[in-house]
Order: structure tokens, then sequence, then C-alpha cells
């Protein structure tokens, strides 16, 4: 009798083993169109039983991921992440900077009328074209510089949402982290990986799972985001200096400030374009305006309107390059009464045309910052920022097809195959049959 309940104990656990596989196979099945889930495995094992010899058990099942590869794939995530954003934030960036006229149509339409002043220098009609022209590339400026920081506005406004999200992903990824702890189910090690990739893809850094089956996340620089079951907070908060949106790692009283070191994800992109090419086109914006007004200034001052009256500026003064772009206006004066417009050498009559033909030269001369005329200079501003969203643009291509890449390496370790788990679910299913026969027969 005890053999019989032995052999019966034998086809109990033997059902119960295949069972299992049915199990596993359906739910590879029923999640093959689940993004992020790692196909399982489940493992039988033998047993030896005295005095019968045979048994088998079903062991945990096996999640099949490569921890190496998700590391890459997390890694590739973050700079596709942050290629996207670089490109789409210049784009942006190159669309405020080229709508309507281009500054450099404006800066040699200004030029072309001192030059059609020189000819008829008495002409009222003339000097107000000069003035129009003038008018025109003022307000150009201004509408520039305008857009420049309303995208800087806007980029500080996504660091900030950004900041909070990746405070949010911490956190789930902490709570991950305990569940894990608790049971170690492979569908919480699917959410953290899917939570860490989402967290690489905002900030960049880089995530490993230590021996203790916890997961940690670092920042670039060095900065701990998330320690196992403790998360911090990526905090946002505004520059006393600059007013611009400055990131820092909060855990209690202890606070690490990390704008610097963040140079992957989205917001690693944001905080480049930001600090870098929207910088570097303000700089070079500012830096055309004081010089257009600089050069322009001396050579009106060393001339005479028809008044006879000389040292007038044709641009209102400024106190430097900084916001130059912002202030840029014509004199008050000139503007209202024409016939102030320095276009006849001092001392040279109403008929001169030596200072129309003054003004008219600075066209071709290297008068910008660099040693370029400041139609080029016009030129260059805008080509360094088309030139960075083509090389970001590029840079999508690169990250995509990696990205992509490693994908498919995932697929082929922990993708699942319908037509593989439909032939172990027919294995299982013909083993669990055999074993109730077998079963039935014992009893």
């Amino acid at each position: 009798m005890s053999d019989l309940l032995s052999l019966l104990s034998l086809g109990s656990a033997g059902i119960a083993a295949q069972n299992t596989g049915v199990s596993i196979a359906s739910n590879n099945v029923a999640n093959v169109n689940t993004a992020g889930y790692s196909r399982q495995r489940v493992d039988l094992e033998a047993l030896v039983g005295m005095p019968l010899v045979g048994g088998v058990r079903s062991g945990s099942p096996e999640r099949l991921q490569d921890n190496i590869l998700a590391g890459r794939i997390r890694l590739a995530n973050g700079s596709l992440s942050m290629s996207t954003a670089s490109a789409d934030a210049l784009s942006d960036l190159e669309q405020r900077l080229t709508g309507g006229t281009s500054l450099g149509e404006q800066i040699s339409t200004m030029f072309k009328r001192f030059g059609e002043a020189a000819a008829s220098p008495t002409d009222p009609i003339a000097r107000q074209s000069v003035i129009s022209s003038i008018e025109d590339l003022v307000d150009g400026i201004h509408q520039r510089a305008a857009e420049l920081d309303a995208a800087k506005a806007e980029l500080n406004t996504r660091i900030k949402d950004n900041a909070k999200q990746a405070t949010e992903l911490a956190k789930r990824l902490a709570d991950a982290n305990k569940s894990i702890g608790k049971t170690n189910d492979p569908v919480m090690r699917d959410e953290r990986d899917r939570i860490a990739s989402q967290l690489s893809s905002l900030v960049g850094g880089s995530a490993r799972v230590d021996s203790d089956g916890q997961m940690r996340f670092v920042l670039d620089g060095g900065a701990v985001l998330v320690d196992g079951t403790h998360a911090s907070a990526l905090e946002a908060t505004p520059d006393p200096a600059t007013g611009d949106t400055s990131l820092a790692v909060v855990d209690g009283s202890a606070r690490r400030d990390v704008t610097a070191a963040i140079r992957g994800g989205t917001i690693g992109a944001q905080l480049g374009v930001r600090d870098g090419d929207l910088a570097k086109a303000r700089t070079a914006l500012d830096q055309l305006a004081y010089d257009v007004v600089q050069s322009t200034n001396s050579v009106h001052a060393a001339n005479a309107g028809l008044d006879g009256v000389s040292g007038r500026n044709l641009f209102s003064s400024l106190g430097g390059v900084a916001g130059a772009a912002t202030a840029i206006a014509i004199d008050p004066a000139v503007e209202a009464d024409p016939s102030k417009l320095a276009l006849a050498a001092t001392g040279g009559g109403p008929g001169s045309n030596a200072g129309a033909l003054a003004l008219f030269q600075l066209a071709n001369q290297n008068v910008a910052a660099g040693g370029k005329t400041l139609g080029n200079a016009a030129l260059e501003l805008v080509g360094n920022v088309a030139s960075a969203a083509a090389s970001a643009t590029d840079d999508v291509k690169r990250d995509k097809l990696v990205a992509d890449n490693l994908a498919g390496l995932r697929d082929s370790l922990a993708g699942v195959d319908i037509e593989e788990e439909m032939t172990n679910l027919a294995r299982f299913e013909h083993a669990s049959s055999a074993m109730t026969k077998f079963v039935s027969t014992i009893n």
C-alpha cells in the first residue's frame, strides 16, 4: 500500500509540475504584445524517492533577462532621448531665428538705402527710406531677442516639469525594489526595468542591480538618486543670479547641485541647449547689435546733417554688449527728423554725400567681432544654430540605430516566440495528460 501511495504522490507531483509548465507557456503567449515583458521559463527538477526512483518538481519561474544587456539598453535609450530632445530644441531655435526677413537681409537693405541716399542726399524720401530700413533692422533684432528669451523660458519650464517626473519615477523605482525584496516577482522585475529605462531617458545616468537584488540609480557625476528602497528627489529651483532653472538632488537636509553634471537624457539635452547653443546665439545677437551701433555711430558722428551739425549718433548709445539686442534703438532725434541724418561731410554743405558713402561702405568692412562684416556675422549666427540642429538630427539617426539593434538582441533573448511557446504548451499538456492517466491507473 505504501508503494502505491508513493506512486500516487509521484503522479500528483508530476501533474502539478507539468501544469506549471502549461501556465508559464500560456502566460508567455498572453504577454506576447506586452511592452517590456520578459518571457519566463520553468525548470523541472528530478527527485529521488526511496525505495522508488522518480518524481519531479518545478522550480520558481525564471525570467530570461541579461542585466548587462539591460544596462546597455538603458544607456542607449538615454542617448536617443538626449539627441531627440536636442534636435527638437535646436530645430525650434533655428525656426525662431529664421522667421520672416532675415537679419542679413535687413542689414543689407539698410546699407542699400545708404547707397541710394548717397545719390540724392537732400531728398527727404531717400532719407525717410534710410530711417525705415533702420527701424526694420531694430525691430528684427528685438524680435529675435524676444524669441530667444521665450525659447529659454520654455526650456526652463520643461526642465522643471521633467525634474518632477524624474522624482516620481525615482520613487516608483524604490517601491519596485521594495516589492522585489519581498516577493522576487518576475513581473515586478520587468516593471522595475521599464521604470529605470524611463528614468534614464529623462536624466541619463546609470542603473545597476547589486548582489542583494536591489537596483541603484546614479546620475552622471555620482549623485545617487535611488539606493535600494530609498529615493531622493530631483528638485528644480530658479537660480538666484540668472533666474534659470537649476537642479539638485535632495535627500532630507542634504542637497547636492547637479545642474552641470546632468548631461544625458531629455533633461541633459535641454540643459545643454539652454546653456550652450541658445546662450551662444543670444550672446552673438547681442554682439551683432552692439557692433551695428558702434560702427555706424562712429561714422555718423563724424559727419553732418542738412543743418551742418555733426557729432550726432545714429543709434542710442549702449552700455555694453550684454543686453544690446534688447536695448538697441535708433536715436529718437534722428528718427523724428530725417534731415539730421549725417549724410554729408562736416562742412561739406547740403549737397555733400560723403557721410552716406562712408556709411554705405561699412557693408564691406570687417567691423563685426572676429573680423567679419556685419552681414556675415548675421549669417554665422543663424548658421551655427542650423549646423548644430543638423548634427543633432544625425545623432538621432545613429542613436536610433543603436537602440533598435539592442532591442533586437533583447527580443532574441527575452522576447516571446509564439511557435516556441505553442510547442512548449503542447509538450507540457501531453505530459500532464500522461501523468493523469498514470494516476488513474494507480488509483
